[in-house]
């Protein structure tokens, strides 16, 4: 099972891990009464390895439009920041005095914020990059949803104009996020998905030419057409709206099903509902 969920996060975080590692480490190997060794480098190392991460994350604030970044990173930068300032205080009192217990907790404290603030700051910018590619599908689901009302050639090639942009800028951001994900089921889920709206993109456009003409010409099938059109709409949005659904996990329980925390509860939430009618017979 992957510890990070993507490959950009595993390669920032893992080397902050292990040079944290290294910390803890240390202070175990002086839990029976040793002295603790200088800490300078290996503080150092790990200071090295956030502060550019840290400068990254105030110039993302600065430049991005997302609302949500722009309110949930601050907390984890300020989170990062104290960490490293816990880990360079307990390095300077241990240097002072290696058997130093306020010096101890100092370095735990700051091992354990730094580990927690930079995930939480690699979270707050992952998700900021999920919204954005949803935003791109749910244009596409728009396009989609204005399918059924098209009704001569004029309007469905000014609807292939808006629509075919749109779906490249969506496959493309989704082909690109499946290729990150270290959870090989979603990353498949997603190039499955994909590949089914490249396949019923044009055979969507070809039942809508179909229908226009029978509607133009006067001819047999015009119901039948609509139907045609509309499953096929239909078909390519439940497809885009399961990778929306896959693009926002960010964890999984190898139980045959794919299902994160919220997931899970809106599962429960269903249960509840089925069975709180039986529930209120039984109290009365």
């Amino acid at each position: 099972m992957p510890v990070f969920h993507t490959k950009i996060i595993e390669s920032i975080l893992e080397p902050v891990a292990q040079q944290v590692s290294r910390l803890v480490i240390l202070h175990e190997e002086a839990e029976d009464g040793n002295a603790m060794p200088d800490l300078a480098r290996p503080v150092q190392a790990v200071s090295l390895a956030v502060n550019n991460l840290v400068k990254v994350g105030h110039e993302t604030i600065e430049s991005s439009d997302d609302v949500i970044l722009r309110h949930d990173m601050p907390g984890a930068l300020h989170r990062v920041e104290t960490a490293a300032t816990l880990l360079q205080q307990a390095s300077d009192m241990l240097r002072a005095d290696p058997y130093s217990g306020p010096a101890r907790k100092k370095l735990i404290e700051g091992s354990r914020g730094i580990l927690q603030g930079t995930s939480a700051l690699l979270l707050c910018f992952d998700e900021s990059e999920v919204r954005k590619i949803v935003k791109e599908c749910k244009k596409v689901l728009d396009y989609l949803g204005v399918a059924e009302v098209i009704d001569t050639m004029e309007d469905l090639v000014q609807f292939l104009r808006d629509i075919s942009p749109a779906l490249s800028r969506a496959a493309r951001e989704v082909a690109a996020r499946a290729s990150e994900l270290t959870h090989p089921p979603h990353a498949e889920i997603l190039t499955q998905c994909l590949e089914s709206v490249k396949q019923l993109a044009p055979v969507l456009i070809c039942s809508m030419k179909i229908y226009i003409h029978i509607l133009t010409e006067g001819g047999k099938g015009m119901e039948e057409a609509a139907e045609n059109r509309n499953y096929l709409a239909q078909r390519m949005a439940d497809e885009i709206h399961e990778i929306i659904r896959v693009l926002q996990l960010t964890s999984y329980v190898e139980d045959g099903g794919e299902k994160d925390n919220i997931t899970v509860l809106k599962a429960l939430q269903s249960q509840i509902h089925t069975k709180i009618g039986a529930a209120h017979e039984f109290l009365n």
